[in-house]
């Protein structure tokens, strides 16, 4: 049987301007490659006032692009304290109990693990996101390691990503906002 699990790949950039270009980098060695099949990539970054923002990149219609998203969306929710705006839908305490069990047993985040990440985020600097399959990540972390980044990757359970996005679904689109 296949290992249904997906894996989160999070690289840290000095900027959010280096993370873009490293996303554009990584979306010409993705076509380069037929043996990586990359989805969605988003970018994580934390404005003015602190709050976590995250944008998708690239592919917007598959099921790597919607858990992507998800994930960064959750993920920037909770280090704001509840509530992110991505591609239209508000992620906040309506979500509570099923957040919570995400970071924590679907991604096996840590307090300290989403503190740090909220730390690398400070300064301007932004976080490259993508979600791949187990047999793409030791390829995908050495391009975007040669592309200037600080990767770090997160083993997401088939199950808990299932749960995840069956509660953004059943949650309400309450604003958007262009990021």
């Amino acid at each position: 049987m296949a290992d249904k699990n997906k894996h989160l790949i999070l690289t840290f950039f000095d900027s959010e301007m280096s993370a873009d270009k490293a996303v554009e980098s990584l979306k010409s060695w993705d076509k380069a490659n037929k043996d990586i099949k990359l989805g969605a990539i988003g970018v994580l970054v934390k404005d003015k006032d602190g709050k976590i923002k995250a944008h998708k990149l690239g592919k917007r219609d598959t099921v790597e692009g919607a858990g992507v998203g998800l994930i960064l969306g959750i993920i920037a929710g909770v280090l704001s304290g509840g509530i992110a705006i991505l591609g239209g839908i508000i992620y906040g305490a309506i979500l509570g109990g099923i957040i919570g069990t995400f970071i924590h047993k679907g991604l096996g985040l840590s307090k300290d693990d989403l503190k740090r990440i909220s730390d690398n985020l400070d300064a301007g600097r932004a976080a490259v996101g993508v979600l791949v399959e187990k047999g793409e990540v030791s390829s995908t972390v050495e391009e975007l390691t040669k592309l200037g980044g600080k990767a770090e990757t997160h083993e997401v359970t088939a199950e808990a990503l299932q749960d995840a996005t069956k509660a953004a679904a059943a949650t309400p689109t309450v604003a958007s906002e262009k990021v």
